[in-house]
Formats: C-alpha cells, sequence, structure tokens
C-alpha cells in the first residue's frame, strides 16, 4: 500500500466513525430535539441518518479491502483467534463498562436506565446485552463490530469462491442477504455486503486511490445516490427493488462521495494532522457512547435540554470532544502494560503503528 493510500484511509476512518458518532449522540436521534425535529433537523438527516449510518458500510468496505492480503496468508483458527483479540475482546470490556456506568446511573439518580430496564436483570437477556450472541448489545453502537467480526470469518470461508470466480462471489452475496434472513448469525446483511466488495475489489487489483479519482468516484457516486434514492419506494423500476438493490446504491453511492471527499481532502492538506487521529478511531468509537452520556450530563446541567439552540453546539461538537479524549487516552495507553492495551483497544501501541490497520 502506497503511503498516500494509507493517509487516505486514515482520513476515511476518521470522517466515518465521527459521523457514525453522529447517530448516537445523546439524546440520539429518535428523540425530539432541535437537529431531529426541530429546527435544525436537516442537520441530522445529513450527518446522523445518512452519512452516519452509510459509514457503516463504507468502513466494512474499506475493512474488506485492507484484510484481503492477509485472508490468504491466515488459517481460518488463526484469524478467528487474532480477530477475536483485536475487535471482539475490546467490545467486550467497553460493552461490560457501558452496563455498569448505566446501573451506576440508576443507583446514583434513581432515573431509570432503559439499558438496563429492559433486561429484567434475567442472566440470558443480560449476557445477550452484553455479548451481542442473539441480538443487539445494550450499546447497540458495538454491534457492529459484532457483526463485522462474524462476516469476516465467513469472508475468509468464502476465499477460494472469491479467488477462483470473484464476479460471481458478489452475486451470490447479494443473494444470500436479499431478505436479510441470516439473523442471528449477521443481523445487518450490509456489513457482510460491503465487507466482501472490499475484499473482491482488492481480488480485481481495484485500489482504493484509483476508486478515488473524481471521473470514477464522483460519477458512480451521483449516478448510484440519485438512482437509489429516486428508486426507494417506485413500483415503477421493481428491478431495483430485487435483492434491495436501492438501498445498495445508497450506500455505494454515497460511500464513494466520500472516496472523493477524503482524497480530494488530502490533496488540498497534504500536511494535515488528521490522519493521525486515525489511529485512536477505533478507540473512539469503542468509547464514544458512554462518554457521550457522561458529557449529555454535564451539558444538561450546565446548559440546557435538546430543544434549545445551544444544543447544536453540543450535537456538531460531542464527536470532537471525544477524539480529542480518546487521543488523550490513547497516548496515555502507549505507555502502559500490553494487556491494558489489549483489553481497551485491542493492540498494543507498536502492533499499531507496525501492522496494517483492518
Amino acid at each position: 500500500m502506497q503511503p498516500g493510500e494509507s493517509r487516505q484511509i486514515e482520513i476515511l476512518r476518521v470522517l466515518c466513525i465521527t459521523a457514525m458518532m453522529w447517530v448516537h449522540v445523546n439524546p440520539g436521534l429518535s428523540t425530539p430535539t432541535i437537529v431531529s425535529t426541530g429546527d435544525y433537523w436537516l442537520i441530522g438527516a445529513v450527518l446522523g441518518n445518512t452519512l452516519g449510518r452509510i459509514s457503516v458500510s463504507l468502513l466494512s468496505f474499506v475493512s474488506g479491502y485492507l484484510i484481503w492480503d492477509t485472508l490468504r496468508q491466515e488459517t481460518f483458527g488463526r484469524l478467528a483467534l487474532r480477530r477475536f483479540r483485536t475487535v471482539m475482546i475490546p467490545m467486550l470490556v467497553w460493552s461490560a463498562i457501558f452496563l455498569i456506568l448505566a446501573s451506576a446511573k440508576e443507583a446514583l439518580t434513581g432515573d431509570d436506565a432503559d439499558a438496563i430496564a429492559r433486561l429484567h436483570l434475567r442472566p440470558w437477556p443480560l449476557f445477550n446485552a452484553w455479548s451481542g450472541v442473539a441480538g443487539p448489545t445494550a450499546n447497540q453502537s458495538l454491534f457492529f463490530l459484532r457483526d463485522l467480526f462474524v462476516a469476516t470469518l465467513i469472508l475468509h470461508a468464502a476465499l477460494p469462491l472469491i479467488e477462483r470466480v470473484p464476479v460471481l462471489a458478489a452475486l451470490a452475496i447479494l443473494v444470500v442477504t436479499a431478505n436479510d434472513t441470516l439473523a442471528p448469525v449477521i443481523f445487518r446483511s450490509s456489513i457482510l455486503q460491503f465487507l466482501f466488495f472490499g475484499a473482491i475489489s482488492a481480488r480485481l487489483g481495484y485500489t482504493i486511490a484509483g476508486l478515488s479519482r473524481p471521473l470514477v468516484a464522483l460519477s458512480l457516486g451521483y449516478l448510484m445516490t440519485v438512482t437509489g434514492y429516486a428508486a426507494v419506494g417506485d413500483p415503477g423500476i421493481p428491478e431495483l427493488q430485487v435483492l434491495h438493490l436501492s438501498h445498495l446504491l445508497q450506500r455505494a453511492g454515497v460511500g464513494f462521495l466520500l472516496l472523493a471527499y477524503a482524497a480530494a481532502f488530502l490533496a488540498l492538506f497534504p500536511r494535515t494532522e488528521v490522519a493521525t487521529l486515525g489511529r485512536h478511531a477505533f478507540l473512539a468509537y469503542l468509547m464514544h457512547v458512554p462518554l457521550n452520556g457522561i458529557l449529555w450530563v454535564i451539558w444538561r446541567a450546565l446548559v440546557g435540554d435538546g430543544d434549545q439552540t445551544s444544543y447544536l453546539i453540543f450535537y456538531l461538537g460531542a464527536p470532537v470532544a471525544v477524539f480529542v479524549i480518546a487521543s488523550g487516552l490513547g497516548r496515555f495507553l502507549d505507555r502502559a502494560p500490553p494487556m491494558l492495551q489489549l483489553l481497551l483497544r485491542g493492540k498494543s501501541g507498536d502492533a499499531m503503528r507496525n501492522d496494517p490497520p483492518d
């Protein structure tokens, strides 16, 4: 991988995880606030409900692209162990932290914590809320990592098919995921789809840098986005309702536009330090929901609620604050014992500097 492409991927990582945080900024886009139902609803619609949700697909694509060469060199068992260590262990640690903080909120304030109240403290619901084995985790942002882990194992199992007939592999994954019938193996089929598409792109020799060229990314991005959004619910285009292609085109189209944006940003600001945040992006994602909850309690006590204009500052600034705090914690962890680093972010500082991101 060329240094320029590596920096572009780090910028994409920061951009996508920031957008995903906008989905979860307290009190959430499902709660009436000025950015969900008020005067600034368009900000929540674009940053959270569009860029935030589509970023899951783009990150899955990038992960599939990056892991392709590794898949061909690792056995299934070694891959499963490595990905469990680097993805699932920190996910489970931060899932436990979230549940502990939610319980502490009930004990300290007397207010019900929704994530705890619906579990009724029964063993199986509590275990599932922590692990995501058979359904969403209590901290639903971490459920992405659970599906990504399982999807990576499926990708490895499909390695021979992708090696020999990559186009057929792409068609096969569209058919298999057509009606979201893979639960409880995979709950969000788009994660599996775009992970495969990323690996297939790498197999065919397409690079992130090449796909980001304006002629490619802007043209395909515009056509796919417009077609996808125009086709939603349109009975006049039945072909695009097959295999949920309209939603797939939306995600792919906006994904191409984000690729073009990241490439343009790097071209305009070649010395930007934003790319260096990429090494802390996973930690920021792991901790952003409980940290947002703490910041929200402070904001409400000192400033106001979500129906006030000042909330716009909190909504836009919360991901920035999370990245600042995560970067500080990440630098501290660089000097911490390796086991603590493994628990909180899945890798040691040395491994993060030497291993390719995936």
